[in-house]
């Protein structure tokens, strides 16, 4: 638990650009902190975790049951594999 508390500090820094985001998700971002994260996750919500770094960084560790799309080509050609409920979380 200690490990994903740490992970989670850092790893809620959206680096992506918003028009990426735009064009993908059709919306304006919703930014999220790490403390609001913890709660969801901890209140066991619907949260899909999505881990934009590049594998390398992915397989040295990310927050568990997050799924890996790297930026910018992972998201571009794999989102609508996301599931259609529930809050997408981009880290």
């Amino acid at each position: 638990m200690q490990r994903l508390n740490r992970v989670i500090v850092w790893v809620i820094v959206l680096f992506l650009q918003q028009q990426l985001l735009v064009q993908v998700f059709a919306a304006q971002p919703e930014r999220i902190t790490s403390k609001e994260l913890k709660h969801l996750l901890d209140a066991k919500e619907k949260v899909i975790l999505v881990d934009v770094r590049g594998q390398i960084n992915y397989h040295l560790g990310h927050i568990p049951g997050a799924v890996s799309m790297p930026f910018p080509d992972g998201i571009e050609t794999r989102h609508q594999t996301l599931p259609a409920e529930g809050l997408i979380v981009l880290y």
